[in-house]
């Protein structure tokens, strides 16, 4: 059994990094809502939009990097994507 301890270590730069990668998920999950609501069919659109941004997560041209990291990179976008989609449709259901 592999030993987790409950307090990780985060320098001061990674909470500041944190902080921001989460106000940033909350302004466009607040923006997105906002232009779905507009929409004629809202959770069509929401889900248009989804896939449409999977594909782009698919293929968008990275740098050179090993591959395993390029598959962890596409995993975290795509991570992102649905939290922001399904927080979308939770609210808007």
């Amino acid at each position: 059994m592999k030993h987790q301890d409950t307090r990780s270590f985060i320098t001061a730069d990674q909470a500041e990094q944190m902080g921001a990668d989460m106000a940033i998920q909350f302004m466009l999950m607040t923006l997105f809502q906002l232009v779905s609501e507009m929409a004629d069919d809202p959770r069509g659109f929401r889900t248009h939009v989804h896939g449409e941004l999977t594909d782009l997560v698919a293929s968008y041209k990275l740098p050179p990097m090993p591959e395993d990291t390029e598959r962890k990179v596409r995993a975290g976008a795509g991570k992102i994507l649905d939290g922001i989609m399904m927080r979308s449709f939770e609210q808007n259901g």
